[in-house]
């Protein structure tokens, strides 16, 4: 018997309500809510079997689709804490997460089995289940095959009690700002950002999800897939994501509903054969991680969805704020406000000493945004100095900076480490690449300091262009133009690139953008 307030328990109300609707369709096959509740109760039953327990750990290292989202929701039913895992890393970042996670089992794609079999050489006693393709289980001895496992597996309800305090998820960080950290998710947790998303989207049990979001990231499973499967919602799960794909399903598949990166969604609508495509049916697009060019917002909301939210989440924190559809074309640049369940403040940004929630910057100063609600993770496994730095007097201090207009709209500033300091000035990267977006013929912007002799730091811009005739001296000019931007906070360097490299979030990784600029010249 579980708690209402659990994911096993989410799952088994839908099932009752909608037994013979279209849960799922990946991989050329098509199931109802009944019969892949079935599936998964017999790879939750596999791995009892096994020996999986309460609290044991179970990587999942699995391209997105039905062999991810079903050994995530067994695990559930189990009473295991899933452990889902980025399917580009390393052996040796796959290594860390195992090792780290301390995982008694672990699922990998037949694909990507020279990696995990690479990562797990000395972990012997480790559980491995492979998932497709023909696997050699006589070689090793704590290698099982998936299809094999599952077939003579009951498909009856496991026997566990699963409570709603209990980790339901360890999900590791995507190493933007070092070594990934696992985040502690509970299913009171992961209920309550489902339920935010569910009533936030407006989703109903006849919206028909795309899923082309890695399903190893919160924004892909517990902000987006776990809300459809809340409301018995139809998933539909691409294998791989390319433009072209991505819209043929959402014409094949009478797609409603979508979450994409802004990248994505510029790819998709800049295709140039995207009005050979019927996206008549889709209704909404969700997205965050990156500010879209506001000629690109009213072309998506004109041509592609009518429905545009732009949200704000943190693998801490998932979906704390949103800007409604409404909004969009008058808030530009705007990560909304707080969500049903989310509380947030904008305090003062001073890492030299422990700042209170109490102490609030002004509308229009930038500050540090801070969290709290029932979507906050408790603290990150097996590290007492992060959680204490992170999560102070009952919220979570995220590290990102924030301001906010006279109405309590947000605005994205950047990551606290982000700040440039340039003459002595600080420079808030977010406000230049706002300008930046309204430049014609740039279709994407980021900006970043490098290193300088004489300014300590150099503004440097990194530009994608829709107008391959835009130039340095173009940009330049329409940012002296601009009564948007002080003259000090004009790049000094401009990149012209292909594509900004993003995380699985959509968010830029700054880092690389440091790195690239020592193997390009500027304009």
């Amino acid at each position: 018997m579980n708690s209402l307030l659990t994911i096993a328990s989410m799952v088994m109300r839908t099932v009752e309500r909608h037994p013979d609707r279209e849960a799922l369709v990946s991989d050329g096959r098509r199931w109802t809510y009944l019969d892949w509740n079935r599936r998964i109760n017999q790879v939750a039953n596999v791995l009892a079997a096994l020996g999986i327990r309460s609290y044991d750990r179970v990587a999942i290292f699995i391209h997105s689709g039905e062999a991810a989202a079903t050994a995530f929701l067994a695990c559930q039913k189990l009473g295991a804490i899933a452990v889902p895992v980025n399917f580009r890393l390393s052996a040796g970042e796959l290594a860390h997460i195992l090792g780290d996670s301390g995982a008694r089992a672990l699922f990998y794609g037949a694909d990507l089995s020279a990696v995990a079999l690479r990562a797990t050489v000395r972990d012997d006693g480790l559980l491995k289940i492979q998932v497709g393709g023909a696997s050699d289980t006589g070689s090793i001895e704590t290698l099982h095959d998936f299809d094999t496992l599952i077939s003579a597996a009951s498909a009856e309800e496991p026997d566990a009690h699963v409570r709603p305090e209990m980790i339901s998820a360890l999900v590791y960080t995507s190493g933007t700002t070092g070594r990934a950290k696992g985040v502690i998710h509970t299913h009171e947790n992961d209920v309550a950002i489902a339920m935010n998303c569910a009533l936030e989207y407006q989703l109903g049990a006849d919206d028909r999800a795309l899923h082309i979001a890695p399903l190893y990231h919160v924004g892909g499973m517990q902000a987006y897939f776990t809300p459809h499967l809340f409301v018995g919602a139809a998933n539909i799960i691409a294998p791989r994501y390319s433009a072209a794909g991505t819209l043929a399903t959402i014409a094949a598949e009478r797609i409603t509903s979508l979450f994409a990166v802004p990248t994505q969604i510029q790819e998709m609508l800049f295709h140039p054969d995207f009005r050979a495509y019927d996206t008549s049916s889709l209704q909404m697009i969700t997205t965050g991680g990156a500010a879209i060019p506001s000629a690109t917002m009213e072309r998506v909301m004109a041509e592609f969805s009518p429905r545009l939210y732009n949200g704000y989440g943190m693998t801490e924190a998932s979906l704390t704020l949103l800007l409604n559809p409404r909004d969009a074309l008058s808030r530009l640049g705007s990560c909304g406000k707080s969500t049903l369940i989310s509380r947030t403040r904008i305090v003062v940004n001073d890492p030299a000493r422990d700042v209170r929630p109490d102490e609030c910057v002004a509308a229009g100063e930038v500050g540090q945004l801070i969290v709290q609600g029932p979507q906050m993770t408790p603290g990150y496994w097996n590290n007492a100095i992060e959680s204490a730095k992170r999560l102070r007097h009952g919220w979570l201090y995220t590290g990102d900076l924030f301001k906010s207009d006279d109405e309590g709209y947000h605005y994205f500033q950047g990551r606290a480490d982000d700040m440039i300091v340039s003459g002595g000035e600080n420079i808030y990267p977010r406000e230049v690449e706002e300008v930046l977006h309204t430049c014609p013929g740039v279709r994407e912007a980021a900006v970043i300091g490098l290193p300088d002799d004489k300014w300590g730091s150099v503004i440097s811009a990194f530009i994608v262009r829709s107008d391959d005739t835009l130039t340095k001296d173009r940009i330049d000019a329409y940012c002296k133009g601009s009564q948007q931007m002080a003259a000090f906070k004009r790049p000094k360097r401009f990149y012209f690139v292909d594509r900004l490299p993003t995380n699985p979030s959509g968010k830029v990784m700054k880092r690389e953008l440091a790195a690239l600029a020592t193997e390009i010249t500027p304009s």
